[in-house]
């Protein structure tokens, strides 16, 4: 499996968790056509993880502005942190070296939701 095969595969994993969960899967249930997402948003951590993306980008991201909307809680970050740490632990296995670059990047976008979200829901 390719670096890019396996980030989509924790990707697709990861979101099966999320849309189920009662915390915050009600944000990932209410998206039409969520599945046509799925490769958008593994190109994104492609991008993050690996420098670049096999899949066709048609847009830039602006992962601040797409996500503002949802007047996310720090309750439904942390949720969200946990889940994927969880998705990650599972999937780990022959992609050590890229999983933990996936959990320094998770701490980063940690900080860049809790503070966007912070002004919005003091």
């Amino acid at each position: 499996m390719t670096d890019s095969e396996w980030i989509l595969s924790v990707v697709d994993s990861f979101y099966e968790k999320a849309k189920s969960d009662v915390l915050i899967g009600y944000h990932f249930r209410n998206i039409k056509d969520f599945e046509e997402h799925i490769p958008r948003i593994a190109s994104f951590w492609d991008l993050q993880l690996l420098g670049n993306t096999e899949r066709t980008v048609t847009h830039p991201f602006d992962l601040p502005k797409l996500h503002l909307a949802l007047f996310i809680k720090k309750g439904e970050v942390g949720r969200w942190l946990v889940l994927f740490r969880k998705t990650l632990d599972e999937k780990e296995s022959g992609h050590e070296t890229l999983a933990g670059l996936w959990r320094e990047r998770l701490v980063f976008f940690e900080g860049v939701f809790l503070r966007l979200f912070s002004v919005k829901n003091p």
